[in-house]
């Protein structure tokens, strides 16, 4: 990163610094290799410096005989937590034996009490951060002279900051204690300054405007140190810009698997909602009383990508006994994760026993859900929405929306309940010395889960004849799919479970959670295709394997063991009870969909609408306002395009 910030500089025509990196590669192996926090302070205490002797030397006479050492720690930027402060200030090293005592008490630094306690309290284990924390040693001459010194962050926009922010003050300090601070456009031009302000502000424009130029560069924010003398201005480092104690991180990672491409204004909202009651209906469930106040923002849009705050859902897990990772998995339709604590372990920690609870019942709790509500389950298929007058749609969308909040919950209970059986049967294989089959197993499970829509594909592809499979394919790369379909459904039997198949996962799982997902038309283009894929991927063995859930088992060497079957039981009837969860939010959100888009017919015919489908670009508050909302619409599309052709980060970082 230094290397890119010079060669930026340089490119810039910046006085720059010449900056040499040390980047520890040995430390980072004596943290790595340690157990325990004292191991690791002794090994740094007792590491022998003498095979880096000769490169040091090599410093020394590059960079002069007095060397200004900065440290920059480098951990996940998902680790807010973290405070960097400790390492803002440089140290003047004049001697080989300064400079190897500073970058010894500069690794020691990383092994603060409390930087280890904050670790231990947001969820990280001490073996955890050893073998992940690292820093690198930036070294430069120490040539600082009187003068302004000052500190220049780059536009952050995870923060909501479009602008550069510029700080100095007089003498050689490090910029913490600034007396003045300026607001500087991308352009250079100075929004806001202090008053008195020093007469030059030639350093807080040139500061600011390189910011800009390396945040631009690195793709990422950064801050800039230097110093003015009156007459040149010299740069002394350039570090990404680190996390505030205290800032939480948004993440869009396992929901980018989910909605792979940026979302319209319509579901984002839906999602929102749909994860800000899961947060608050998990700790409702299990931490009760002592639940956390839930952010308004706990899930929040940018750019389109919809971001979870995981700094308060993982806090909020870990509070009540669970995985961290369990909303990430819920989300990626994760469930062999592992998992921190064994099903044992979790029922006996006494601060977890609510969530013992929850996800031991997390099966029949499912079923009884089900059961109470088989009469709105049914509504999904069989009501239709032509009839319903516009307050009539959007009080069926709301309810709709609030019947799926305890549906949501169980998934996720549920999947944290499958990884703790995939553990358990795991030990039951590593007890009879075939864990290495855990992988097959745990897919022979899922395949005879029965509720997966690509479980019942697998079951008409298998009936499908290969004369009829070749003509299909001919269709298919004329590009007509309407014709391979029609060739598919010359058996009656296919064609029947074909109809069924489009009836009942009338939502076509190209996303979960998107709810502007394809048309049934753009489906029904799509079905042909996924056919003939399940058929040249083994749809008839996966068949054969599902109708005797336990024949793949008896094959085994040490199959018949009673316990391993009894586990092996348990991990196929929660994976068919998961499979349930996810089929019905399928169909809800299908059914939220066809809602909203009845919604868009009617704004047609009143003419505040040009195209249904535009529905999906309002929020829903906009769908009650009795006004033209074409204007609206247009602008979204707009956007919404914009925001196709853009790149989200990842994680996102706010106070």
């Amino acid at each position: 990163m230094t290397g890119k910030a010079t060669l930026a500089m340089i490119a810039g025509s910046f006085n720059v610094t010449e900056t040499l990196v040390l980047p520890g590669t040995a430390y980072r192996h004596a943290l790595a290799g340690a157990k325990t926090l004292a191991d690791a302070r002794r090994a740094l205490e007792k590491y022998d410096f003498s095979a880096d002797t000769l490169s040091f030397a090599r410093l020394l006479e590059s960079v002069g005989p007095d060397i200004m050492e900065r440290c920059s720690p480098v951990v996940p930027r998902a680790w807010s937590w973290f405070d960097p402060g400790t390492f803002d200030t440089a140290e003047i090293l004049h001697t080989l034996t300064e400079l190897q005592d500073g970058i010894r008490e500069s690794w020691l630094r990383l092994l603060d009490i409390q930087t280890i306690q904050r670790a231990r309290d947001a969820g990280v284990t001490e073996a955890k951060y050893l073998s992940t924390a690292s820093m690198a040693v930036l070294a430069q001459r120490a040539e600082l002279h009187p003068g302004l010194s000052g500190r220049a962050w780059s536009p952050n926009a995870s923060l909501g900051e479009s602008n550069a922010i510029v700080q100095c003050t007089l003498g050689t300090g490090d910029g913490e204690a600034a007396a003045w601070e300026w607001t500087v456009s991308t352009t250079g031009e100075v929004l806001h300054r202090p008053t008195p302000s020093p007469a030059d502000e030639r350093p807080v424009t040139q500061s600011a405007r390189l910011a800009t130029l390396l945040g631009d560069r690195m793709a990422m924010p950064c801050i800039l140190d230097w110093i003015w003398d009156g007459q040149e201005l010299t740069f002394l480092s350039a570090l990404p810009a680190p996390a505030h104690v205290g800032a939480r991180a948004f993440s869009r990672r396992a929901l980018a698997r989910l909605t792979p491409r940026p979302l319209a204004p319509m579901a984002a909202d839906i999602v929102v909602e749909l994860l800000h009651n899961l947060s608050k209906d998990t700790g409702a469930l299990l931490l009760g009383s002592t639940v956390p106040t839930v952010p308004d923002d706990v899930a929040r849009v940018f750019d389109g990508s919809v971001y979870i705050d995981s700094t308060f859902t993982r806090n909020l897990l870990d509070r009540a006994g669970l995985p961290q990772d369990a909303l990430d998995d819920l989300l990626l339709r994760r469930t062999t994760a592992k998992v921190r604590l064994s099903a044992k372990s979790l029922i006996r920690l006494p601060r977890a026993s609510r969530a013992a609870v929850a996800i031991r019942l997390a099966v029949p709790r499912l079923e009884r859900w089900i059961s109470n509500n088989s009469t709105h389950l049914a509504e999904l298929d069989s009501v239709q929405v032509e009839t319903l007058t516009g307050d009539e749609t959007l009080a069926s969308l709301q309810q709709l929306l609030t019947f799926m909040h305890p549906l949501v919950l169980d998934l996720l209970l549920l999947l944290v309940s499958s990884s703790f059986r995939a553990e358990d049967l795991n030990h039951a294989l590593a007890h009879r010395g075939i864990q290495d089959r855990l992988g097959e197993v745990l897919e022979a499970a899922s395949d005879t889960a029965g509720l997966d829509p690509w479980t019942h594909l697998d079951r008409i592809a298998a009936r499908v004849s290969d004369d009829t499979a070749r003509l299909a394919a001919e269709a298919i790369a004329k590009g007509d799919s309407e014709q391979a379909l029609r060739m598919l459904c010359t058996d009656v039997t296919v064609e029947r479970d074909l109809e069924a198949f489009m009836r009942a996962f009338s939502f076509f799982r190209t996303s979960i959670v998107d709810v502007g997902s394809p048309t049934l038309q753009e489906r029904s283009d799509l079905l042909p295709v996924a056919l003939l894929r399940a058929r040249e991927t083994g749809a008839a063995t996966r068949v054969q394997a599902a109708r005797d859930p336990l024949a793949w088992l008896d094959s085994l060497s040490g199959g018949n063991n009673v316990l391993l079957r009894k586990r092996y039981q348990a991990m196929m009837q929660t994976s068919a009870v998961t499979e349930k969860a996810w089929f019905y939010i399928a169909k809800s959100l299908s059914r939220a969909r066809m809602l909203l888009l009845h919604t868009g017919d009617l704004l047609v015919e009143r003419g505040r609408l040009d195209h249904r489908d535009d529905v999906l670009l309002l929020e829903r508050e906009e769908l009650t306002q009795d006004r033209d909302l074409r204007a609206i619409a247009a602008e979204r599309a707009a956007v919404v395009q914009s925001n196709m052709s853009s790149t989200a980060p990842e994680v996102i970082v706010v106070e």
